[in-house]
């Protein structure tokens, strides 16, 4: 029975038939094609998993790196504002009533015990109600005593007066 199949088959479908399967035929390339689409798709969606991914992770690192320098300016502003503060529970004493009608040379000495306790104070000027010097004590230059220099004028005093 296998004779009268070999006898329908003509001689060049036979060979047709080994070419086809040393080349592959076509369930090779038909595998081919799948398995090249699959890698396709495959590659695509971890390409767009990866981008998504680094686009989450920048976004997450630069909210941490604000919320982080945003901390330390608070921190920052807050020393800052205990730092002066003490400066001004320093000077609080020296603008107390009875400190004003002592003696200028008490004064004086006074304002360079403050300079010495408060490194950050180099210069205190006192000033009357109309804005003229009595006392200027400072680290940079001379000591002035009832100079009369008018401030009337500068932003510091009405600053200070309003």
């Amino acid at each position: 029975m296998t004779t009268a199949v070999e006898a329908r088959i003509p001689a060049d479908g036979v060979a047709a038939a080994g070419q086809r399967a040393r080349r592959g035929g076509p369930r090779r390339r038909l595998f081919a094609k799948y398995a090249a689409a699959l890698v396709g798709l495959v590659s695509l969606v971890l390409l767009i998993n990866g981008s998504l991914d680094v686009w989450f992770s920048y976004d997450e690192a630069r909210d941490a790196a604000i919320r982080l320098q945003r901390e330390k300016a608070d921190a920052a502003a807050q020393r800052i504002e205990d730092y002066i503060t003490e400066i001004e529970k320093q000077i609080g004493w020296t603008t107390a009533t009875q400190w004003a009608s002592s003696p200028i040379e008490q004064r004086r000495f006074d304002f360079g015990r403050l300079q010495r306790q408060v490194p950050a104070i180099t210069e205190l000027i006192q000033l009357d109600g109309q804005g003229h010097e009595q006392l200027e004590v400072s680290r940079l230059k001379m000591d002035v005593q009832s100079s009369g220099a008018d401030y009337s004028a500068d932003p510091r005093f009405s600053d200070a007066l309003a």
